[in-house]
């Protein structure tokens, strides 16, 4: 009998952050200043970067599960942290801990999902699950924001981070309790099969990095890095909007109405994005996505009113969504079950460079230039992202035939 409601669930709790939309709030009514958020915040994001590939390679080696476990007790541990600590050096530690639990997770849940269809010959329905899976994460996410400061305003500060710790140790808790299937290690094509070395031969590590000096590993980088551009035009533009529409003549309300709206229709996109994807191939997703963004980033760029302002960065927020699935469908479906985690956490470590790199950048621009070049700027890297697919599918035509993996 099929039954997806345990990853929906690892998807609730996966998401469920009651503190992500007031945790600035609460560091500054600490007493850390804003330069000291941002260092902690790069902290955060360092060691999520620094651990991707072992965090994978662990996964891959010991077990999604018990990735995912650590990921949630790390968790855990931070917003203990949160409570019982309020000096600076004490949190970076702290975040430094978070950043290395999300990296915990990144790839692992996946991966056990890829996995457990694969075992039961189910992942033609990979990109109906995962869309639905991520949609039910970005309802949760909203209200748990929306709870977050419900509880702050009714209760206490520590009640906000006494609700997270609990929520995290559910969730590990939970994932102790899922199935982790072990599909048998066959590769999508039969060249790729003697690409991968065997179990007993190497280890995780070897393997990966023998899969990506290979043409089955080596032709999916130009897909993450053109993945990745594509990317750094909509994620940064997610924190910059807020000054955005605050120059718009917004007030702090508007605005939070705005980005709880951004959640709402992720959550419908993504639902959508499952049935898109299963019916149409990366190519024809990416170039239609890409163009799409590209348009709504210049229009954006233009003085066309705070209606259609909103309107448009409702879509750039949501669109890529369906982008994001398809993508992700075509990495599981060209690659080895044995190291399925590290290779999503080799795409997301590329993503995350490049991403994190284009915070500041996007910065820069937005002081020297204004807001309506930046975007313009954006809109080109969104383009050149096309160039990676294009390579990728390229290269793929030049392999031979693929076929399903089968358990």
């Amino acid at each position: 009998m099929k039954n997806n409601n345990p990853y929906y669930t690892l998807s609730i709790f996966m998401n469920l952050d009651v503190q992500r939309g007031l945790f600035v709030l609460y560091l500054l009514q600490l007493g850390i200043t804003q330069g000291q958020i941002g260092i902690l915040q790069s902290f955060l994001f360092f060691s999520c970067v620094a651990l991707e590939i072992p965090s994978g390679l662990l996964a891959d080696r010991y077990g999604r599960k018990h990735s995912l476990i650590l990921g949630f007790l790390g968790l855990f541990i931070s917003g203990i942290g949160f409570l019982l600590f309020s000096d600076f050096i004490p949190f970076a530690l702290i975040f430094c801990l978070f950043g290395a639990s999300i990296a915990m997770g990144s790839g692992a849940d996946r991966a056990l999902l890829y996995d457990n269809l694969l075992a039961e010959n189910r992942t033609e329905e990979y990109p109906r699950i995962i869309s639905r899976a991520r949609a039910i994460g970005a309802v949760s996410l909203g209200l748990s924001m929306l709870l977050g400061g419900a509880l702050q305003e009714a209760m206490s500060w520590n009640s906000v981070y006494i609700f997270f710790a609990i929520s995290k140790l559910i969730g590990a808790i939970m994932v102790s309790f899922m199935t982790e299937k072990n599909p048998l290690s066959t590769s999508l094509n039969p060249s790729a099969k003697s690409r991968v070395p065997n179990r007993e031969a190497e280890g995780v590590f070897n393997s990966l990095v023998c899969f990506f000096r290979s043409k089955n590993g080596a032709f999916l980088i130009p897909l993450f890095i053109g993945f990745a551009l594509f990317e750094l035009s909509t994620v940064p533009l997610f924190i910059y909007g807020q000054p955005f529409f605050s120059l718009q003549g917004l007030d702090v309300t508007l605005i939070a109405g705005i980005y709880a709206a951004v959640e709402a229709i992720s959550a419908a996109v993504f639902i959508v994005a499952g049935y898109v994807c299963s019916r149409f191939s990366l190519g024809i997703v990416a170039f239609t996505t890409t163009f799409i963004i590209t348009l709504l980033l210049l229009i954006l760029s233009m003085d066309i009113g705070v209606n259609a302002s909103a309107a448009s960065f409702l879509l750039i927020m949501s669109l890529p969504a369906i982008y994001e699935t398809s993508y992700e469908t075509y990495i599981h479906d060209n690659v080895d079950s044995r190291i399925r985690a590290s290779c999503l956490s080799a795409a997301n470590l590329v993503n995350s460079v490049i991403i994190g790199a284009s915070y500041t950048a996007f910065g820069g621009l937005v002081d020297r230039y204004g807001f309506s070049s930046t975007l313009v700027i954006v809109a080109v890297f969104c383009l050149i992202g096309l160039s990676g697919v294009i390579t990728t599918l390229l290269l793929a035509r030049t392999k031979k035939p693929s076929i399903k993996q089968e358990a």
